[in-house]
């Protein structure tokens, strides 16, 4: 996983501010939520069991739907759906790594190069690893 090591620490040293950040969700204790924990920039997500837990009096619905939001936007393959997610949770960069590809595998990751310059450019790219930011 050097590639997402590498990837992490070019967002520690490029990115000011406090950003969100998409990267790929996977089931608690694995290496899902590795740039916000690597980072402390703000996901989609987070870490899910520990926004379960700090969310105790709503329903933890509301954190497995954006579990699901971030799995429907690494798949589709319409700008349209793309552009609301990102526009829905103000997301500045997303990350397209080995894990992204593993956790997300078909048609759906070639929007990345596709849409380069129209939804996001990228701004870092490293063997399989891409950080884009997005177009506003």
């Amino acid at each position: 996983l050097a590639e997402d090591l590498r990837a992490v620490r070019w967002l520690q040293d490029h990115v000011q501010g406090s950003p969100t950040v998409v990267e790929a969700q996977t089931p608690e204790y694995r290496w899902g939520s590795r740039v916000s924990v690597s980072t402390g920039l703000p996901t989609v997500v987070g870490w899910n069991w520990h926004q379960r837990q700090q969310r105790a009096l709503t329903p933890d619905a509301w954190v497995w739907e954006r579990v699901r939001a971030v799995e429907r936007f690494y798949a589709t393959t319409d700008a349209d759906v793309a552009r609301a997610f990102l526009d829905r949770f103000a997301a500045r960069y997303v990350v397209v790594g080995q894990l992204e590809r593993a956790c997300y595998p078909g048609p759906g990751l070639a929007k990345f190069d596709a849409w380069d310059g129209e939804l996001w450019r990228g701004v870092y790219r490293d063997g399989q690893t891409a950080i884009y930011e997005v177009e506003r």
